[in-house]
């Protein structure tokens, strides 16, 4: 399956554009804010029916345009196929296989399989199971028919049982018919979750196949992670306990040198002293300088001495 060629017309940024693709890897290159996304969008919406930026009908269409079109040829199994989506702003899309006007976007799903990667993709992660569970239909629907027709009736199911619920508290009567729809929603529920569990499954395993290609495995990676930890910390540790002499900025700071040391320095003079002594001379000065001594917030004991 290739995409041969791609003409828009009043999408986005582009007022008229026709490129030829290249049946090998095909890249865009330019500055920020030319269009290179709005390509790949473009190919996108037309073989999915959705942007994959959330985008409504008419933000899509170029500022001071009435409608958007999009055409795609597509080669498959040695044939070509065209693809026309009409977009506008406020009727619903126009899609057109071959020439043949379809009656539901469902019909537009297996023509060409896309994977679009893009920042938002992280959505999946970050935000609520509904985008995860998004993800799967939309996958599965470009690989399974069977799939978007149970996806859709329960959809309507759903929509009329939930409408059911609320005419329930005017009409009583109506409550009987709620079991109907309940079997229906877990018939139709059942399916789906039939179909997204063995999704999972073959998407686990050739993540496992392609684990082993590479040759790590995640235990691997992640006793090199902790190692990597426990080295840093060593490291900073023996910085902690290392000589370090801070001065002639008017505060004269001494760092902690060993077990009992400390060496700071003092009008550009080094001085060492033990802590006893600081201990000693912290409780008898009473002379020309004011001395000060304290633990940072590393922990580390220091002597400042300023001048009164």
């Amino acid at each position: 399956m290739i995409i041969e060629s791609l003409e828009l017309k009043d999408y986005r940024n582009y007022e008229n554009l026709d490129i030829k693709l290249s049946s090998g890897v095909n890249i865009f290159y330019g500055d920020n804010a030319q269009g290179k996304t709005n390509i790949l969008e473009s190919i996108y919406l037309a073989t999915t029916s959705k942007s994959h930026r959330g985008s409504k009908d008419k933000d899509i269409i170029r500022f001071g345009a009435g409608e958007s079109h999009i055409k795609l040829m597509i080669k498959k199994m040695d044939a070509s196929v065209r693809l026309d989506m009409h977009i506008k702003k406020n009727k619903a899309k126009g899609v057109a296989i071959n020439g043949i006007p379809i009656r539901k976007l469902s019909e537009l799903f297996g023509t060409c399989n896309v994977v679009f990667f893009s920042p938002e993709d992280l959505n999946i992660i970050k935000r609520s199971p509904k985008e995860r569970r998004n993800f799967v239909d939309m996958e599965l629907c470009q690989l399974n028919k069977v799939y978007v027709s149970a996806l859709v009736t329960y959809n309507k199911v759903l929509d009329q049982r939930n409408k059911l619920l609320k005419e329930i508290g005017f009409k009583s009567g109506l409550e009987d018919t709620l079991d109907i729809w309940d079997m229906q929603l877990v018939k139709y529920g059942k399916d789906l979750i039939a179909y997204r569990e063995a999704f999972i499954k073959e998407l686990n395993d050739r993540l496992r196949v392609n684990k082993e290609e590479v040759g790590i495995s995640l235990e691997e990676l992640d006793r090199g992670l902790q190692q990597g930890e426990d080295n840093e910390s060593s490291d900073t540790n023996s910085e902690r306990e290392a000589v370090q002499v801070s001065g002639g900025d008017g505060n004269n700071k001494g760092r902690k040198t060993g077990d009992d040391a400390i060496k700071f320095n003092l009008d550009g003079q080094e001085v060492t002293m033990s802590k006893t002594d600081v201990e000693k001379d912290k409780e008898m000065s009473k002379g020309a300088f004011l001395k000060s001594y304290d633990v940072n917030d590393n922990n580390e004991e220091y002597v400042e001495y300023k001048e009164n």
